[in-house]
């Protein structure tokens, strides 16, 4: 298992949450694990990875976003575990983002905002603003790598964590990568509950060279990797 590393040595109790996400989970269907053991591996633990990676490799880091962060990971536990960002949850799904608008409240985070908006129309508002933006299984790192270019500072980076088979992902995305304005790094590996995982970074060094953000949906509708890859 990584070792994991933080802020501090006292790391916040998170058996209320995992409590309140049981509870919520049996009438809202907030996600598909929902058993406390399973919450507590691959929810909690799974992003206690993520905020000890920021902290290791990103600590001047201070504006964050959790993009696409469904029941609040891993975004809840980076805010939680790592008090000095500020660390914006975004989801386009009302009852996810009430959610977390009420673990926010459970865990007492004064840094943590939640949001409810589509990724696109968000950036319109908020270009070039976020030092970090990072995603868990929301969707192929191309298509990450479209959706959080518009909201990245130049010089910010992309953090996505993956589970599956790295090669053919990685080989799509190296087809964008400079039309996009990329660099993708090799990929941190680390094991959670004996299943290989990974983090992976990409950093922002240029504009893209088309407009971002598209229209809302095009990105996964028509990736751009469609068209450079024809």
């Amino acid at each position: 298992m990584f070792h994991v590393k933080h802020s501090s040595d006292s790391l916040p109790d998170y058996s209320a949450l995992i409590e309140l996400l049981v509870l919520r989970n049996q009438t809202c269907g907030l996600t598909a694990i929902r058993s406390p053991d399973a919450i507590q591996v691959k929810h909690i633990e799974d992003s206690q990875v993520l905020s000890s990676y920021i902290f290791t490799h990103h600590p001047s880091s201070q504006r964050l976003l959790d993009m696409g962060t469904g029941a609040g990971f891993p975004g809840l536990i980076v805010a939680a575990e790592l008090a000095d960002k500020n660390v914006l949850l975004l989801d386009s799904t009302m009852k996810k983002i009430q959610f977390v608008s009420e673990a926010i409240r459970l865990l007492k985070l004064d840094n943590a905002f939640p949001v409810c908006e589509r990724l696109e129309s968000f950036a319109l508002a908020h270009s070039n603003q976020f030092d970090l933006v990072f995603a868990r299984s929301v969707a192929r790192l191309d298509i990450l790598m479209e959706l959080a270019h518009p909201l990245l500072r130049k010089g910010g980076v992309l953090l996505a964590m993956k589970s599956q088979d790295l090669e053919d992902e990685l080989g799509i995305a190296g087809s964008v990568e400079s039309s996009l304005g990329f660099i993708i790094k090799n990929p941190f590996e680390y094991t959670l509950s004996g299943a290989t995982r990974y983090i992976i970074e990409v950093q922002k060094t240029s504009p893209s060279s088309i407009f971002l953000p598209r229209r809302t949906g095009l990105a996964q509708k028509n990736p751009l990797s469609r068209r450079l890859l024809a």
